[in-house]
């Protein structure tokens, strides 16, 4: 099975929460569209062409780069916007609101996939599955895109946690994904180069600059590490805490589920376990909810030994995660819904796939649609589905 062979196959669009309205108030609310662009890329592109502050323009959510996403942003009305249109972007008037769009200012999202790549003898189990989601759902993981700090399967949130400093620093100084600007990865390179000696180092981008020269001033990896954009440190704490749920989930899973009826599926960092079908009495085995880690949190026994079996795979305490005092980080408690039920699920009948065809033997392709909450992945609802 194949997603995303084209940015169509996968469409994603917001639900908003707030009201727009069509008289005029002090803010303009556009329709964003765009496709082979992050949310963060398509934000700096609007305020340097209309030449605003980045800090001015609201949006809800960060949406999927390889997608056509319509998400809905915000721009005082003081500017005068009229809209936009780009290569990969385009904005359109939609109305007006009193306040800000803010992060999490969404009901839901509503999705359009089509999962393409598919054999013949695999239609009839996906439709199989497709039948028991609205009574067992899905889980609720954090797939990859959560996870785009984490190169190498470092993760700088619990390189933290263990004090690590040097080595926090020195992953967000040199570590690179391959899609980093071509000019980014040899600022790494050299960085990393001169590591022994970072006096001898010549750096160009600001925000690396800012915490080499803190450590050369200070020679502390932890005061260094605070130099790094506060957004980065609290993705980097909110990654590795992500990844937490995912493992206590599993464990969760794997002691509440038959396991003839559980199968793994990878993703960016390890795997995660599905199931085919729920009982009932599985279904009631499954907590609603399960507790993010911190270490203020308070949780029954039961769930507390699942949390300590966790993290003493990872070398961890509960304790550990004071982590405030020193770093200016810290780790909040929030309560993540284990299963998910997606909203107006449908899948489509099989059509012959145009894209994949290989010699005599046809493939299959098949729509997708349905709305999650905000905050949840519909990348989980396709693993489910398709085992991919």
């Amino acid at each position: 099975m194949k997603l995303k062979q084209l940015p169509a196959d996968f469409i994603v669009e917001e639900i908003p929460d707030y009201t727009i309205s069509s008289e005029k108030d002090e803010h303009t609310i556009f329709l964003l569209q765009k496709q082979e662009i992050d949310t963060f890329d398509a934000l700096r592109r609007i305020a340097r062409q209309l030449r605003l502050s980045l800090f001015e323009v609201g949006y809800a959510g960060l949406k999927d780069k390889h997608a056509v996403a319509r998400q809905y942003i915000s721009i005082p009305t003081r500017y005068n916007v009229q809209g936009m249109k780009q290569d990969s972007l385009e904005l359109t008037f939609v109305g007006y609101s009193r306040k800000k769009i803010k992060i999490g200012d969404l009901a839901a999202n509503r999705f359009l996939i089509i999962a393409r790549d598919i054999q013949k003898n695999e239609l009839d189990d996906i439709s199989l599955r497709a039948k028991t989601i609205a009574t067992s759902g899905v889980p609720n993981y954090f797939d990859s895109q959560r996870f785009g700090s984490v190169i190498d399967k470092v993760f700088i949130g619990k390189e933290v946690i263990l004090k690590n400093y040097e080595k926090a620093v020195k992953q967000y100084l040199t570590a690179y994904q391959k899609s980093e600007p071509k000019k980014t990865k040899n600022e790494k390179r050299r960085i990393l180069s001169c590591w022994n000696d970072l006096s001898t180092v010549r750096v160009f981008n600001k925000a690396f600059s800012l915490v080499i020269k803190e450590y050369l001033k200070t020679k502390d990896y932890c005061a260094a590490y605070q130099k790094i954009p506060a957004h980065l440190r609290e993705m980097y704490v909110n990654a590795y805490q992500s990844y937490l749920w995912n493992e206590c989930v599993k464990t969760i899973l794997r002691s509440s589920v038959e396991k003839k009826n559980l199968y793994s599926v990878e993703y960016s960092i390890g795997s995660l376990t599905f199931f085919t079908n729920l009982s009932e009495q599985e279904r009631g085995n499954i907590p609603r909810t399960f507790l993010t880690i911190s270490d203020q949190m308070t949780v029954p026994n039961d769930e507390r030994k699942i949390i300590e079996s966790v993290l003493a795979k990872e070398g961890l305490m509960v304790a550990d995660f004071k982590i405030e005092d020193e770093t200016g980080n810290f780790f909040k408690t929030r309560a993540r819904q284990v299963l998910l039920f997606p909203q107006e699920f449908s899948l489509g009948k099989p059509e012959q796939d145009e894209l994949n065809r290989k010699g005599t033997s046809e493939r299959y392709k098949t729509k997708v649609s349905f709305s999650l909450p905000k905050g949840s992945y519909a990348t989980v609802v396709t693993k489910r589905l398709f085992r991919h």
